[in-house]
């Protein structure tokens, strides 16, 4: 019994001889910087002060648990910005579908089209302008109908 509380007393102190033992740093004859608990013979070393690091706080690595439900938190975040992307671009694909066929209705029917210049004039459009539009329409009513 007395042995091993001598062993005991003896680990502790070599422990805590080792937890304060001095560092050294010098440079090497390749030029690379070194580290070491004893100088070297034949270089100068300086000696470099190391903080223990606190004893009661414990670096905390995070677990399996924390790094799972993380992860879900990014899915589900990533998986709403894009169904909301999604739903915009639908929507928008619905508005230019309603602009376009009510567009082409207008140029379906057969009475004159104009538009107001800077002047307050009325514009009026010309056929061949008008076969273009209403190609246009089509086109975007087959792109987001």
């Amino acid at each position: 019994m007395r042995s091993s509380v001598r062993l005991a007393i003896v680990a502790c102190a070599l422990a805590a001889a080792s937890a304060s033992a001095q560092v050294y740093k010098w440079v090497d004859e390749n030029g690379k910087v070194q580290y070491g608990d004893r100088p070297p013979d034949a270089r100068k070393a300086a000696p470099v002060n190391v903080m223990p690091a606190p004893a009661d706080a414990p670096a905390k690595q995070p677990d399996w648990k924390e790094k799972d439900l993380e992860f879900q938190r990014r899915k589900i975040e990533r998986e709403r910005t894009e169904g909301a992307q999604a739903r915009r671009t639908e929507s928008n694909r619905a508005a230019a579908c309603a602009e376009a066929r009510r567009r082409l209705s207008i140029l379906d029917e057969q009475m004159p089209v104009y538009q107001r210049n800077d002047k307050g004039e009325k514009v009026y459009m010309e056929d061949a302008e008008r076969a273009r539009v209403k190609a246009e329409q089509q086109r975007a009513i087959s792109d987001n109908c």
